[in-house]
């Protein structure tokens, strides 16, 4: 019992205790749950840095860790880079330099992955600062670039001008004073454009360096142009430092008088921005001004009022420098012991500053040295991991070669089996087709053509014997002009249904006009069609096309034939032309007994059909078949409508003669 309370109290005060890091934190991460969360996350990242801007990195730190686990949890790629470079500065500020490239390195990488050209360039300025605060200018400034590179993409021009005016002052550094000019002037020069703060400011920094370089005339030109703009916008700190650069100038031209006077205004206006280092270093230089004046007393005042504040600022720089007039002061006036003094305050500072320097340089070089070994470390430990990483791979590489050697074999095989069993498929089923063409070749010519051929040799035969008379024979001769007639179809018929099956039918086309074709075919018909008192009727005018004469020939026989066969005595047969936009169709029509609509469609079909005529005419079913072969060979088509009782119309397209 006493157990379960204890652990119940523990859970209270473990929940109590989340809920109150949340809640001093001002950060709740617990609404963030998937990706269209994106800009609570946002907020959380500008939150931990505001701690990380407050140093107050016992807090960032664990939340930054967080964000770093829930935006790989969303699949936030953006997000982790922002935690990332958080994480990375937290560890600069605790000097942990091995982890804090880490942690850049990673930011970097997932900026890269959604191609956030903003975050590589932020990434890019921080490492820029890092690098300055350890002295690593010249790669400082490699940073820098990339930070430009980036920023010239985004056309951040807002950006750019931040990244020329740092350039420069990296450049000023380095003591490269054509690149530093060079990246000033494009810094005022962006600002101007955009209508921008911070023109004075940079004026400001350039007319320092054409100060300190002794061009003083391009100075003194630039600086009331930029304490123009620095007063316009109120700034107040930029306004003094124009003051102290023109009191500096004018010192450099010894024109005391003008550097007093913009001292004092540097004093007065800095005052006001509460900017003390500029005052005290103001009042040191009015104290210059007054030893060189030979105003000793006032000299000594204000060296000795700048020195005090010096030393509370511990300005190194400063302070040496007032030693070193204080000196040149006591030493005037013959007051060697206090000079003296002074030599020996300057000297120890000066020797604690190079001590300090050079023990600054030494960890620094140290840390780098640790760093570097670690960093060799790391890298040979990455290579072993790589080689192995190689082997492992290789041996992959050397079994998948085998395996895919094998299944290239097995696949050749299973080709070369399936290529073997189709070909001798194809084979049987052309072998099959040949016989089945013979068969039919055979059947027709044994039946067909052998009882027109016996019709034939039988009534001759009864002349040759005289068992008829000539005026019988010439009764019977119209009937076996008929069967003769017959006879040469069927041969024309199965010799084209040969030739297509075995694929050698070729179309020669020619311009020609059907008419003739037609008058040609109705002479050689009018017999058999008189005979069975049919009426061949010729509405066709002048039609020229461009088609196989002797196909189209043998079409109209065929399709004429097929006429007379199933027309009864006083049917018609007439042929019409109608004019299309390319083509012709030529229409046979026929008031005979019309076709059964279930036999339409078997007409045209591979399988032979026939049927007898009005007098039991038989034939072979390859005429509509060949028909059909021989249009589409001239690039035509063949159809058919028919009604039972009421005859029917074969049409026919064919092309336009050009």
């Amino acid at each position: 019992m006493n157990k379960t309370i204890f652990i119940v109290l523990a859970l209270y005060i473990t929940n109590f205790y989340g809920f109150s890091q949340n809640q001093l934190t001002g950060v709740d991460l617990s609404q963030i749950r998937t990706l269209k969360d994106s800009t609570l996350f946002n907020k959380s990242v500008r939150d931990v840095q505001q701690f990380v801007n407050e140093d107050q990195f016992d807090r960032a730190e664990p939340l930054a860790d967080q964000l770093i686990s829930l935006a790989k949890e969303i699949k936030y790629e953006r997000g982790a880079g922002l935690a990332y470079r958080l994480k990375a500065i937290i560890y600069n500020e605790a000097k942990r330099n091995i982890e804090s490239d880490k942690n850049f390195e990673k930011a970097i990488h997932y900026f890269k992955k959604v191609n956030d050209k903003d975050g590589l360039a932020t990434v890019s300025n921080d490492r820029f600062i890092v690098e300055q605060n350890k002295g690593n200018l010249e790669k400082a400034a490699d940073y820098l670039m990339e930070a430009k590179l980036y920023r010239e993409q985004l056309k951040d021009s807002i950006g750019l001008s931040g990244v020329y005016n740092n350039l420069a002052i990296i450049y000023k550094e380095l003591k490269d004073i054509p690149n530093a000019e060079k990246f000033y002037l494009k810094s005022i020069n962006t600002r101007k454009n955009l209508n921008i703060k911070g023109v004075g400011m940079v004026m400001n920094n350039l007319a320092l360096l054409y100060t300190e370089g002794g061009k003083l005339s391009e100075a003194k030109k630039l600086l009331p142009e930029a304490l123009k703009i620095n007063k316009a916008e109120n700034d107040l700190r930029h306004t003094a430092q124009s003051y102290s650069i023109m009191a500096k100038a004018s010192m450099y031209g010894k024109e005391y008088e003008a550097a007093k006077k913009y001292y004092d205004t540097t004093t007065c206006v800095g005052t006001q921005a509460n900017y003390k280092l500029i005052v005290v270093n103001a009042k040191q230089q009015l104290g210059i001004i007054a030893l060189e004046e030979g105003e000793y007393r006032k000299a000594d005042e204000l060296l000795k009022t700048a020195r005090e504040d010096l030393i509370k600022s511990n300005v190194t720089s400063l302070i040496l420098k007032n030693y070193k007039y204080s000196f040149k002061l006591d030493s005037t006036r013959g007051n060697l012991l206090e000079a003296i003094k002074w030599q020996k305050e300057y000297q120890q500072l000066s020797d604690k500053r190079m001590y300090e320097s050079t023990a600054q340089k030494v960890e620094n070089a140290k840390s780098r040295y640790e760093a570097e070994l670690k960093q060799l470390k790391l890298i040979d430990e990455q290579e072993e991991r790589e080689q192995r990483t190689k082997e492992e791979l290789f041996r992959y590489r050397v079994f998948t070669f085998i395996s895919l050697g094998v299944i290239a074999v097995i696949l050749v095989f299973l080709v070369l089996f399936i290529k073997t069993r189709r070909e001798r498929k194809r084979y049987i089923k052309e072998l099959n087709e040949s016989n089945e063409v013979k068969n039919k070749l055979f059947s027709i010519i044994s039946h067909d053509l052998k009882n027109e051929i016996h019709g034939l040799e039988g009534s001759l035969n009864l002349m040759k014997e005289d068992i008829i008379s000539t005026e019988e024979f010439r009764e019977i001769v119209p009937l076996l002009a008929n069967r003769t007639h017959q006879t040469s179809i069927l041969l024309n018929n199965l010799l084209n249904w040969s030739k297509s099956q075995m694929k050698e039918l070729n179309a020669n086309p020619t311009t020609f006009d059907i008419a003739e074709v037609i008058g040609n075919k109705f002479t050689f018909f009018k017999p058999k069609a008189d005979k069975k008192d049919i009426k061949l009727i010729n509405k066709l005018d002048s039609t020229i096309i461009f088609a196989d004469k002797d196909m189209f020939g043998i079409v109209a026989q065929n399709l004429i034939a097929n006429a007379i066969k199933f027309c009864n005595p006083g049917d018609s047969i007439a042929l019409v032309s109608k004019e299309k936009e390319d083509h012709y169709e030529i229409c046979f029509e026929d008031t005979g007994i019309g076709i059964d609509p279930a036999n339409l469609q078997k007409l045209f079909a591979e399988d032979t059909f026939t049927t007898n005529g009005t007098e039991n005419e038989t034939g072979t079913g390859l005429g509509l078949k060949i028909c059909k072969e021989l249009i589409e060979l001239n690039q035509g088509r063949i159809s058919v409508e028919s009604e039972p009782g009421k005859g029917s119309v074969f049409s026919v397209s064919l092309p336009k003669a050009a």
